[in-house]
């Protein structure tokens, strides 16, 4: 009687896409998420690159700026980073210039809540005396939606050079 009733369960095949697709849901789910927050990551990642390089060419296009205007641009870049939550956002742009007398330096800087320690520079080799180009340094802290597979915080920093287009050297007045 229960050989009977064993041979006959192992032939009822009724059940059978309902187990398949218990055992299979897990796996495709966690590759759902896994791929989402990935994705997203990388979303994020791009719009950053975008803020540096966005920011350093606007302000590469003028013979002057005001920290007015350089406010402004800096704004401009924060609303490119939608639809990720503005907290953690950190910009900073500026001229760096080489001169034969003091060499590679700072003429100005502006930033929009830039924590980053260290000073604006440029690669080795990068200017030679006479040029001079506009730095944009962005950070940005992402935090991810779902938080399983990544860290809990991931600092994504990105850096963009814009050589000035109108003159040698973009100044700031006022």
């Amino acid at each position: 009687m229960i050989l009977r009733l064993l041979r006959r369960a192992s032939d009822d095949r009724s059940g059978g896409a309902a187990i398949e697709f218990a055992l299979i849901f897990p796996a495709i789910f966690v590759l759902n998420v896994g791929a989402t927050e990935a994705l997203e990551a990388y979303e994020a990642q791009r719009n950053v690159a975008h803020i540096a390089a966005a920011v350093a060419d606007i302000t590469a296009q003028s013979r002057s700026v005001t920290s007015s205007e350089l406010n402004d641009v800096l704004s401009a870049g924060v609303s490119m980073i939608h639809p990720f939550p503005l907290t953690g956002l950190q910009a900073r742009v500026s001229s760096i210039s080489a001169s034969a007398q003091t060499g590679v330096g700072t003429d100005w800087t502006q930033n929009r809540n830039y924590a980053g320690g260290d000073s604006p520079s440029v690669p080795s080799g990068y200017l030679q005396t006479g040029e001079s180009v506009i730095v944009a340094d962005v950070i940005y802290d992402y935090k991810p939606t779902f938080g399983l597979f990544l860290p809990d915080t991931i600092r994504f920093t990105r850096h963009a050079y814009s050589r000035p287009r109108l003159s040698p050297k973009v100044e700031k007045v006022g």
